[in-house]
């Protein structure tokens, strides 16, 4: 029986469980890491999801400001789709659809004024 056989083997033994153990643990870290920038990710797609859907709603109240009521459904909408996303640090689009939503908002109460003031001045004259 060789001595020097059996003195080796445990230290390659010692040398491949370390050789194991910084395997898992840069397995680890790089688990960490994906499940850290897929998170991040995943938030930044919902911001700008949100924000998008509000620009977009933003928009189509300012092409439908002829039709008040679908008009203020659509620029409300906007408006609380942009508000959530501004409130959750969304920027660019988020700002668009803040800014387009508040504006058909407006021009659907100027388009209500116009319709009633229309209305006034024709039972005005009906009734002289």
């Amino acid at each position: 029986m060789d001595n020097n056989n059996l003195n080796e083997a445990p230290v390659q033994d010692v040398q491949e469980v370390q050789d194991v153990q910084e395997t898992v643990e840069q397995a680890e870290q790089i688990t960490y890491n994906y499940a850290a920038d897929t998170e991040e990710t995943a938030s930044e797609g919902g911001l700008k999801g949100l924000s998008i859907a509000g620009l977009i709603v933003g928009i189509a109240s300012l092409l439908c400001c002829a039709f008040p009521c679908l008009n203020c459904v659509l620029g409300i909408t906007g408006l609380i789709l942009s508000i959530i996303a501004k409130k959750k640090k969304a920027e660019g689009p988020a700002t668009g659809g803040l800014i387009t939503s508040i504006i058909g908002l407006v021009l659907s109460l100027i388009v209500i004024l116009v319709w009633l003031i229309i209305i006034i001045i024709n039972i005005v004259r009906a009734t002289q």
